[in-house]
């Protein structure tokens, strides 16, 4: 989802994958040399994301039909096939920045994850009208996961812009058993959150450190309460940095109670 237009829309999705290169924006890739051979998605998408995604993560580039329209540039870290299948929504940087968690995740529970890039956002590209869908990424994402991947439990997790719109599509019906706001801006698009308590399913958690700043840690705190789900603080860092160690790459506490979440153990 980009910063502008409101959302509304049905329920189908498809799945491309990416048999052939794709070109990259925003994530800092070089194109090409004239005459060379454009390398598959997947090895393209490791270069991108370089340290983001560990070299020994189980990595599948797809594309995802939204569900309202647009494509979306996905990956899968993780098995194939899995009972428990984390979405996960990545913060305006986009969806390297997942990676660590997604590797430890598989490796440590099992957990398959789809990291999606909100249109606008990496190679996703859609119109405004399918942008304004809240369930656009996050019903094509959990389709998948329901039909393709086995997936008997979906958990929908963002950070930061990602939390935001976790919390929107939550409220506006998204398919999934848990959800996870890490981080997120208190208002996105438009949408205040706090608006949307009463909307939200009681299956969540709120992260949210104070060096985000007093009013921020507050809006969190109030939304959490507001919704009657657990409201989690961090100690210093926003995002990502919240859930694996920016420096030894080691998983949180509070990335180990995100495994718990998708796992179904809410309060591990």
């Amino acid at each position: 989802m980009q910063m502008t237009g409101g959302r509304g829309g049905a329920w189908s999705a498809a799945l491309v994958l990416l048999l052939t290169g794709c070109s990259s924006s925003g994530e800092g890739a070089e194109d090409p040399s004239p005459g060379a051979s454009a390398p598959d998605a997947t090895s393209a998408l490791r270069e991108r994301c370089l340290s983001a995604i560990p070299d020994d993560a189980d990595l599948e580039a797809v594309t995802l039909r939204g569900d309202t329209g647009g494509d979306l540039e996905a990956a899968r870290i993780g098995p194939g096939e899995s009972t428990t299948v984390a979405v996960l929504l990545p913060q305006i940087s986009g969806l390297c920045g997942w990676g660590r968690w997604a590797t430890a995740a598989a490796k440590v529970a099992g957990i398959t994850s789809l990291l999606v890039n909100p249109c606008g956002y990496g190679e996703s590209v859609c119109t405004a009208e399918e942008d304004a869908d809240p369930l656009n990424e996050v019903a094509a994402a959990t389709r998948l996961a329901r039909e393709d991947l086995g997936a008997d439990r979906v958990v929908l997790l963002g950070t930061s812009m990602g939390g935001s719109l976790t919390v929107i599509a939550v409220a506006a019906g998204a398919d999934v058993d848990a959800w996870a706001d890490v981080s997120g801006p208190s208002s996105w698009d438009g949408v205040r959150l706090a608006t949307l308590a009463n909307e939200l399913t009681p299956d969540g958690l709120v992260v949210m450190a104070p060096s985000d700043g007093r009013a921020a840690f507050a809006d969190a705190r109030a939304l959490a309460r507001a919704a009657r789900v657990p409201f989690l603080p961090g100690r210093s860092g926003h995002g990502w940095e919240l859930l694996v160690d920016p420096v030894s790459g080691s998983v949180t506490r509070l990335g180990r109670r995100l495994v718990g979440l998708a796992e179904g153990r809410p309060g591990a």
